[in-house]
């Protein structure tokens, strides 16, 4: 009976470290590839090629999912959403600013042209003809007619 128990025992321990032994098999391989994929994201994260840096802390949360950079990676994500809806959140408020200010020069420039248009037409000014003033000829200098003198042979 001891034999048996003895047996039962090992078995029992062999199939425990057995099920440790393929757990870290199949684990770590999948947390050292995830963290792998959890640092070329913060790379990209901090050069700014957001879009690279989302699709692979998407890949980390669907390939791996019961890892620690799954967890990171989810963290990640939603950060990266918000950071963008506060920029974008930014960027309407400066556009809302702007137009605010456009409408404002829109205003005061009809306003301007109502004050143009509520004036009186001013009356034509009319200029009588006046005969143009003759120049007097310029008088050209005597031509001296020169005589030909005759040759003697």
């Amino acid at each position: 009976m001891r034999v048996r128990t003895v047996i039962i025992v090992t078995a029992l321990l062999s199939s425990i470290l057995g099920a440790v032994v393929a757990y870290l098999v199949l684990t770590v391989p999948n947390d050292l590839q995830a963290g792998a994929l959890m640092r070329t994201a913060r790379k990209q994260i901090a050069a700014g090629e957001n879009e690279n840096a989302r699709q692979s802390l998407s890949k980390i949360v669907q390939q791996y999912p019961r890892t620690d950079a799954a967890a990171a990676a989810t963290v990640a994500l939603s950060s990266l959403e918000d950071n963008e809806r506060k920029k974008l959140a930014n960027d309407l408020a400066v556009q809302r600013n702007a137009a605010t200010a456009q409408m404002k020069q829109i205003a005061a420039l009809q306003q301007r042209i109502d004050e143009i248009a509520a004036r009186p037409v001013p009356q034509p000014v009319i200029i009588h003809e006046v005969a143009p003033v003759k120049k007097a000829p310029v008088k050209k200098a005597p031509v001296k007619k020169t005589t030909k003198k005759k040759r003697t042979r």
